[in-house]
């Protein structure tokens, strides 16, 4: 994982921490109390949905949540902001914003849904869900440095390259070379999987492939500093190559993925809209 991704991997995991666990340490005590007894709680005026901080964890994540779609659709679709930042970053912006947004939408609501306010509450988790599988998706579509999708002719290309390295640089064999490959399990009916047995095999592939090409190099009996560099050469080569196997299946995948995220997105603003003006009108304007 390069650094920059590694960076941004902690600080999403850190904004999520933060909006999981402070919230709770705050008011863990109301939460857990029954619904018929919390407004007798301490807490109840502060942390009810009205109150001033229950009210300010809707207000707060549901703007995150918009800007991060804002941003994230604008940069993806006008062509007048393509020259800010890279789309990979802003895809990364909208991730944390709509991951830690609906969480401070959940407490919010005080873990009370009911009547039209929970059918966006179970739009917002189908997102969140359908979000978290399109990303790993995401991820596994090969993308040149300027974040272009890379053709199977531009994969195939690199994994001349790194065979050729493999070749020259270790003097492995086409034989050797298959074998670890054949180890990892690369078969062509592989692209007749359907979406839950590609989704298992990519989870499965990511879990046990470090373990599988550090034993196979292992087992050369090659110099530390020359086996950690095989390595890496190897795991570059299996993915790439995994990448190549699926590059159509997980694009066709994603095409579809769209038919639940997207119309489930629009029921959530819709409702979150209706909410918002019923909300106003009512006179609930939080600090203002």
């Amino acid at each position: 994982m390069r650094w920059h991704s590694h960076k941004g991997f902690v600080i999403l995991l850190l904004g999520l921490s933060a909006a999981t666990i402070v919230p709770w340490l705050h008011g863990a005590d109301y939460y857990l109390t029954p619904l018929v007894e919390r407004p007798f709680n301490g807490q109840y005026v502060e942390l009810k949905p009205s109150g001033t901080v229950g009210h300010g964890y809707g207000v707060i994540g549901s703007l995150m949540i918009i800007t991060g779609v804002a941003l994230y659709s604008s940069r993806k679709r006008f062509r007048i902001l393509s020259g800010i930042g890279k789309l990979p970053s802003f895809l990364e912006i909208h991730i944390f914003l709509c991951l830690t947004g609906p969480i401070l939408v959940l407490y919010h609501t005080s873990f009370k849904f009911g009547g039209l306010v929970s059918v966006s509450f179970w739009s917002m988790t189908a997102i969140v869900l359908s979000g978290l599988i399109g990303r790993y998706l995401y991820v596994q579509i090969p993308r040149g440095i300027h974040g272009h999708e890379l053709s199977v002719t531009e994969l195939n290309k690199e994994l001349q390259r790194l065979s050729f390295r493999l070749t020259i640089d270790f003097g492995l064999n086409a034989e050797t070379v298959g074998r670890i490959d054949e180890l990892i399990d690369f078969r062509s009916d592989r692209r007749q999987m359907g979406l839950a047995s590609t989704l298992w095999f990519l989870i499965r592939d990511d879990v046990f492939r470090s373990r599988t090409i550090s034993s196979n190099v292992r087992a050369l009996g090659l110099r530390r500093d020359a086996a950690r560099t095989l390595t890496t050469l190897f795991r570059a080569r299996h993915i790439l190559h995994r990448r190549i196997l699926l590059l159509e299946q997980i694009g066709r995948f994603f095409h579809y993925w769209h038919v639940i995220h997207i119309p489930f997105s629009i029921i959530m603003f819709l409702i979150l809209l209706v909410h918002v003006a019923v909300a106003l009108i009512l006179g609930y304007w939080w600090i203002l």
